[in-house]
């Protein structure tokens, strides 16, 4: 059962006098303030109580305090049966009091500075908001009132719904759903979705919603919670105006696990009809796919690309054995192939794998999900990755990244990426290359991928002081991402600036756990400032490391390049080639490669390629 939420108009917000300036409590600073307690010390091991808070904070916002009563906050948040009886289990009193204690704790000691405060008076269950300190609670805040959405609102972020489910494994399943309402929403016309990879970026942080608008530059925000026990599943969803923070929309569907694709259904038809409002959309809303009629499978499904998504090497490792799993179930998965076959791409796109190893299964994988559904971006992806990078079918890979292009617009940031950095960028088209990745990044604008790639084009253009701006930027929203050290390091040393080259790599080398290629970078950099001693104990480490794991012949290559070891450079290069290494692609065309380019072997491997 869908229970719809009519919102009512609202007084005034509370204002007050704070030295010279006026503040305004509205439900966007409430809810910002109620992250920063969430992300306390005295909160964040306590789970069921952050739940507790959580849910009569919304409840109250949304007007609904007056309904707030111990049986329902009993099943709703306590996960007690429908036969719950609150005279014979006193859960909600016992814990509202625990909760009343631990925000006395917090406002008097990380809180007692906060312009804002929440207060569950006793014998109630609905809290009120009050403006600074003192005893007394002040004013409660109004409901949330109907706003209607700016003009011309055709963009929409889809933030990482909240896993509310008993089990925290179950998170899997909220995160698989987020990503399937980015996908049904991609699909209709004229409306701009913002990738998975940016909006994941606020999973699990407090935010604002007006500061999301602004990063994402959407007008719309659609932000929800999942709570999955046994075979019941409750899905609540709100879509909020970005640039004020009132809600437009809420629901909230009651409904049997076998009905997810209809909860999924309705939802995005939901969010399109209250849309449709400020725009015209099509009267007829694409189908949501329904990747598998095997439940078990599809729920496989989700947990592989959860772990695929977290781009570690456990994580990608994890994910093939999920995606075959699924496969058992259901042989017919077009979905779990495609998911294998990114989960080998990256295996060697990283340099965890000898490319000969794993991508002949990623080509394998993403041939099978296209025979089975020729419409699967993600497959198209990989194949298109593989015929380039690997196969050096160039004619072949574009096809495959045009075809991705024209598919669903979920997925339409990713084969941008792709297509500039793998496919534009070695050929040496990089005018298109520039166009294809600004577009990922405009779809994507987060993205640690595509930010590594603009910049990455940025090198390959010889355009490196726009390269360095760039990283700089990037490192002012996540300083602790070591490719960005690296990369940045990279456009400073080929700009000449070694000791701000060298400070980068170092950077990088202490955040990426020791990556074999950062090594090598890091010696090469030794290397041009003539620091020779340092670099060759770097290869010879790397060396010893390559008779126990694999090591990119190309990182080899790069340090003999930086000790003018010329020979020693071809031969690694050349051993690179035997076995289609994927930055081998980058010869023609990355600065890095100009002091050996002109080797005669080096251009016979660049003609033979397809690169010349």
């Amino acid at each position: 059962m869908a229970n719809g939420n009519q919102t009512r108009p609202a007084s005034l917000p509370l204002k007050a006098s704070l030295g010279e300036e006026s503040f305004a409590m509205t439900p966007v600073t409430v809810r910002g303030h109620l992250g920063k307690i969430l992300a306390s010390e005295a909160f964040t091991r306590a789970d069921r109580m952050s739940r507790f808070l959580r849910f009569i904070v919304e409840e109250t916002l949304q007007g609904r305090g007056s309904g707030l009563k111990e049986y329902l906050v009993g099943v709703e948040v306590f996960d007690r049966e429908s036969s719950y009886d609150p005279r014979t289990d006193p859960v909600v009193r016992g814990e509202a009091r625990r909760l009343r204690t631990k925000l006395m704790e917090y406002y008097e000691g990380e809180g007692k500075e906060d312009p804002v405060r929440i207060h569950l008076p006793k014998g109630s269950y609905a809290v009120v908001f009050q403006v600074g300190g003192g005893d007394t609670p002040g004013t409660e805040a109004a409901p949330i009132p109907a706003r209607p959405a700016p003009a011309g609102a055709k963009s929409i972020a889809v933030l990482p719904f909240l896993n509310l489910s008993p089990n925290p494994e179950n998170e899997y399943f909220s995160d698989g759903l987020t990503e399937e309402i980015i996908h049904a929403l991609g699909k209709v016309n004229g409306m701009s979705v913002v990738a998975r990879t940016s909006v994941f970026q606020y999973k699990g942080k407090a935010y604002d919603i007006r500061q999301i608008g602004d990063q994402l530059r959407v007008q719309t925000v659609l932000e929800g919670s999942v709570r999955k026990s046994g075979d019941r599943l409750r899905v609540t969803a709100q879509l909020v105006n970005a640039s004020d923070g009132y809600h437009l929309w809420s629901e909230t569907y009651d409904r049997s696990m076998v009905d997810l694709f209809a909860i999924q259904e309705e939802l995005s038809g939901a969010i399109v009809a209250t849309l449709r409002q400020y725009w015209p959309v099509p009267a007829e809303l694409p189908p949501v796919r329904r990747p598998s009629s095997n439940l078990d499978a599809y729920h496989l499904f989700l947990k592989g690309r959860f772990y695929l998504q977290k781009r570690t090497e456990e994580g990608i490792r994890r994910g093939i054995e999920l995606f075959d799993q699924a496969i058992q179930l259901e042989p017919a998965f077009a979905g779990a192939y495609a998911g294998l076959a990114e989960c080998y791409s990256l295996l060697t796109h990283k340099g965890l794998e000898m490319p000969r190893s794993v991508m002949p299964k990623a080509k394998s994988a993403a041939m099978k999900a296209l025979a089975l559904d020729n419409r699967v971006p993600e497959a198209h992806i990989a194949l298109g990755f593989v015929r380039s990078t690997y196969d050096w079918e160039w004619d072949e890979a574009e096809q495959h990244y045009l075809q991705a292009l024209k598919t669903d617009s979920h997925s339409k940031a990713e084969a941008h990426h792709w297509y500039a950095s793998d496919f534009l960028t070695p050929l040496g088209r990089l005018d298109e290359a520039l166009f294809h990745i600004q577009q990922a990044q405009f779809l994507d604008p987060l993205s640690h991928l595509t930010n590594s790639s603009l910049g990455f084009v940025r090198i390959a253009r010889r355009e490196y002081d726009l390269a360095i701006d760039h990283y700089h930027k990037c490192l002012e929203i996540e300083p602790d991402y070591y490719h960005f050290h690296t990369l940045l390091g990279r456009a400073f040393a080929l700009k000449g600036d070694l000791d701000h080259a060298l400070k980068c790599f170092e950077r990088g080398l202490e955040l990426s756990g020791d990556l074999p290629y950062v090594r090598g970078i890091l010696a090469h950099c030794y290397a041009l400032m003539g620091r020779r001693r340092e670099a060759e104990s770097l290869l010879n480490e790397l060396l010893k490391l390559s008779k126990r794991r694999y090591v990119s012949s190309m990182t080899l290559a790069l340090i003999y390049i930086g000790l003018n070891r010329m020979d020693e450079a071809v031969r690694c290069i050349e051993r690179a080639y035997q076995v289609m290494e994927g930055p081998l692609v980058l010869l023609n065309v990355y600065p890095t490669y100009d002091p050996i380019r002109s080797h005669p072997r080096c251009q016979e491997m660049i003609r033979s390629m397809g690169l010349a």
